[in-house]
Formats: structure tokens, C-alpha cells, sequence
């Protein structure tokens, strides 16, 4: 992943920039590898997102994480979520109108945002280096109720 897609508080860029479902599907790899607390993960997102979002879920469950499938979804829903669930984070797939690029948002347990100074460095590096060990189970999905 190109520092270009990594911004202070997301992730963010068009397939033509890098953000391409490899990209998502490692993020999610490394997002289930950083979390510094075992649990679950949300991953919420904005119907233009599915695709992407489906690729995060996709590398979080090859990691081992369970995944709850959130549905469409913001910040905020994923934050009141993790905290209402105990789950361990999320990651919220939307769409920056403005700038017309995919949006990845990263949370951890307690709902803080995963930004450049308190975790997202770490993951991009996790990312770059791409040297994920599958774990022995694949994590389980289910559909927020």
C-alpha cells in the first residue's frame, strides 16, 4: 500500500491509486493481526462500499477474527457497536463524495479511531511487508441482528 492511500485519520484512494480489493483484503489482514484485544470486529459500510467492505471481512476471517457483517453503517454506529458489543474494533468502508475516493475508517476497542499516531503507521507497514501467517481456523461471519 502506497503512502499516498494513508491519510493522519484513514485510508483512502480509487482502485487506480492502489486501493484495489487485494489492498482491502490485506488491511483487514492486518487489522485482525494489530488489534491489540482478541474479540470481534464489525465492518460496516455505504452500499457503493460492498465490494471493498466484502474484502476486508474477507482478510479479518483469514486472520482468525470473527466478523460481524454491520450492514450499512457510519463512525459512529461502529463506535456505539463496539462499545455496546465489546468487540476488540471495526472498519467502516464509505465513500468521500467530494474527493470521489473509497474511504476506510479503523476503530479499536473502546471506539477510538485507529489514526496515524496510535496504530495506523503500524498497519500500513503490516500491509507493505504482506507477510501474514493464515491462522489455524478461519474466523466466522455473522449479520448484525
Amino acid at each position: 500500500m502506497s503512502e499516498e492511500l494513508i491519510s493522519a485519520y484513514d485510508i483512502r484512494g480509487t482502485e487506480q491509486e492502489g486501493l484495489t480489493l487485494e489492498c482491502a483484503w490485506n488491511v483487514g489482514k492486518a487489522l485482525a493481526d494489530w488489534l491489540p484485544t482478541d474479540g470481534d470486529v464489525a465492518v460496516m459500510y455505504v452500499p457503493a462500499g460492498g465490494d471493498t467492505a466484502r474484502a476486508v471481512i474477507e482478510g479479518l476471517r483469514l486472520q482468525g477474527r470473527n466478523v460481524v457483517d454491520g450492514g450499512t453503517g457510519d463512525g459512529e454506529a461502529a463506535k456505539s457497536y463496539i462499545l455496546s458489543a465489546g468487540l476488540s474494533g471495526a472498519a467502516v468502508v464509505g465513500f468521500d463524495e467530494k474527493d470521489h475516493v473509497t474511504v476506510i475508517e479503523l476503530y479499536q476497542d473502546e471506539g477510538h479511531r485507529i489514526e496515524m499516531e496510535s496504530g495506523l503507521k503500524q498497519i500500513r507497514e503490516l500491509v507493505q511487508a504482506g507477510n501474514f501467517v493464515p491462522a489455524a481456523a478461519k474466523g466466522e461471519l455473522t449479520q448484525l441482528a
